[in-house]
């Protein structure tokens, strides 16, 4: 989960503009240095970062690339917020993602820090004899809405570069000015490296999923835990949302990073990237009805398929209010828990019911695994150097 790196500052970047202009590849080509013919259209929000060197100072990077699908532009807001940074894209060869430009530019002012840097980006610059949208258009636009501009070709490699790290400079100019206000999630957070260390002995950084199918509660649970929220109109999320809370587990800080995953079949693609760095996942069914139950075992698989080998796994029965509706006997969900290795638990998001105590024993045995990894890594090199040291001795 956590980096053992050092650095200055957290600043979170997105990436908007219409679907197809090269947002994806924008962020492979910086992060991994990839470029992908096949990239297929985003569903929902992936993520990567990059640690730079700027003016001497160590700035990690944390970009985000929206979807730029219409039908799924209702799921963004949640990602302009703590952002520091945005790169406006357009593809220079379509000139109706240049026009819808302006429409993007008001929703992130509408979410985002009012002191937000904003690069205009013309993107696949390498289609230049196929172009639509001049230049000069393009450069008066961004003149005339406070906006940087640039334009690059994610294929060539051309301009991606100093693209984001003429976004971050101009970032950390802003913070250093203090117009920019630290984030609530990982925006901009100034580390003193000499600190950072301690700090990291005092709160300890935990990754959890919530998995399982569409409206079994998942985003309930979520907001009750850092909340204490519940919405009863609550609508099926669509990509992925998360939230943090810290709470002390045996004595220490530790903050939990929650993510609901998209439980809708057709979405279900986009969580993989989610299930790594994971060390405990919710897998959440309702009691109320037994087919979300009987997919636990698939949801279990793909866990598996794709988290780390010691994950800690909680099944949760989820609207226990609905009791005299229930469909899954307790004894039957127990003995699947198990048969598996899973921790067991009855909750209800509704009125409450176990939902602390769920998340606290989620911690509590990741804290044990976290002992028990340090126990087997002592261990091993006592077996590897153990002569040495004895004779030492």
């Amino acid at each position: 989960m956590g980096s053992d790196e050092a650095y200055n500052f957290v600043f979170k970047v997105v990436l908007i503009g219409e679907s197809g202009v090269g947002k994806s590849n924008l962020l492979s080509r910086f992060t991994k240095n990839e470029f992908n013919h096949d990239s297929r259209t985003t569903i929902g929000v992936e993520f990567s970062t990059r640690t730079v060197q700027l003016n001497g100072l160590t700035i990690k990077a944390q970009i985000w690339d929206t979807a730029g699908l219409e039908r799924y532009r209702a799921i963004t807001s949640a990602y302009y917020r703590g952002a520091v940074g945005a790169l406006l894209v357009y593809d220079i060869s379509k000139h109706l993602t240049y026009e819808s430009a302006e429409r993007w530019l008001k929703e992130l002012y509408d979410h985002a820090d009012p002191h937000i840097v904003v690069m205009l980006v013309g993107n696949k610059t390498d289609l230049a004899a196929v172009r639509s949208v001049p230049m000069e258009d393009a450069k008066d636009f961004a003149e005339k809405n406070g906006l940087l501009f640039m334009e690059t070709s994610a294929l060539e490699s051309i301009n991606v570069e100093a693209a984001f790290n003429t976004v971050l400079t101009e970032i950390h100019k802003k913070v250093s000015s203090k117009e920019v206000t630290r984030g609530s999630i990982n925006a901009v957070t100034l580390s003193q490296p000499k600190a950072s260390a301690e700090d990291a002995q005092e709160e300890k950084k935990a990754c959890l999923v919530l998995i399982g199918d569409s409206g079994v509660g998942k985003s309930n649970l979520l907001s009750r835990f850092t909340r204490n929220e519940f919405n009863l109109e609550s609508k099926s999320t669509i990509g992925v949302e998360f939230a943090t809370r810290s709470i002390h587990v045996e004595g220490k800080t530790v903050k939990a990073q929650i993510w609901d995953t998209a439980g809708q079949e057709r979405y279900r693609a986009i969580t993989s990237a989610y299930y790594r760095g994971a060390v405990g996942a919710l897998l959440v069914y309702d009691i109320a009805k037994h087919l979300t139950y009987e997919n636990a075992e698939r949801w279990l698989k793909e866990l598996q398929d794709h988290a780390d080998s010691n994950i800690v796994i909680m099944l949760v029965g989820n609207k226990s209010d609905l009791r005299h509706l229930r469909a899954v006997p307790m004894d039957e969900a127990k003995a699947f828990a198990e048969k598996h290795g899973l921790s067991f638990l009855e909750t209800s998001a509704l009125d409450s019911s176990n939902v602390e105590l769920a998340f606290q024993t989620i911690l509590t045995e990741f804290k044990v695994v976290l002992r028990l990894a340090a126990r087997d890594r002592a261990l091993a090199g006592l077996s590897r150097g153990g002569h040495g040291r004895m004779s030492r001795s």
